[in-house]
């Protein structure tokens, strides 16, 4: 008998125990936009996050709301970005031992882009030789009184055709020195918050 009050009295106080253990309360904003406290949280209302309270009122665990498929995309875009920064950085650092050697390979770039505009400019100076030269032909039948032989009049719109794409190369080497020096800078700057001191 008395094992049986006891065991009775042990159940109960074990009971009592579980119960005050697992009084939590749920905090959360109803479709109203009214914040409700109760024993459990309506399917309805999990996504938009919650607050689980322990008997004395204390916030035991916040829940947070479930993104929105916006907020999905964007944490996969910010990710992704994360992993393309990462990427990048170790291409720098096995590119480049130090920022001098960075600097090394910026000065080559530019060299031979800067080499390319030279050539350039001496195929322009050959062009205009040429062109002097040619234009002094036709001058020289117009002013016998002949017509100007059409291969002259060809070699002249061709000197002038190779002129307007050697100015081009030219302008675009130039605006190519610009983006490299960007680039190198964009990359200076990075490689340096990467290196130790």
């Amino acid at each position: 008998m008395q094992k049986k009050v006891w065991y009775s009295v042990m159940v109960w106080v074990l009971g009592t125990a579980m119960t005050a253990d697992a009084a939590e309360l749920y905090r959360y904003i109803n479709d109203k936009g009214v914040t409700v406290l109760d024993r459990s949280v309506p399917p309805q209302f999990v996504s938009r996050g919650y607050e689980i309270l322990d008997r004395d009122g204390r916030v035991k665990l916040v829940v947070p709301a479930a993104l929105s498929p916006e907020e999905r995309q964007a944490e996969r875009d910010a990710e992704q970005a994360r992993q393309r920064q990462r990427a990048s950085d170790e291409t720098l650092l096995r590119l480049y031992s130090s920022v001098t050697d960075l600097d090394r390979a910026h000065s080559r770039q530019v060299q031979q882009i800067e080499g390319l505009i030279a050539t350039a400019e001496a195929g322009l100076l050959t062009l205009q030789s040429q062109r002097d030269d040619v234009q002094s032909r036709a001058a020289s039948q117009e002013r016998a009184g002949r017509e100007v032989d059409a291969r002259l009049l060809r070699q002249l719109d061709h000197i002038e055709s190779e002129r307007g794409r050697l100015e081009r190369q030219i302008a675009n080497s130039r605006q190519e020195i610009e983006s490299v020096n960007n680039a190198f800078a964009s990359r200076r700057a990075r490689l340096a918050q990467l290196l130790p001191d």
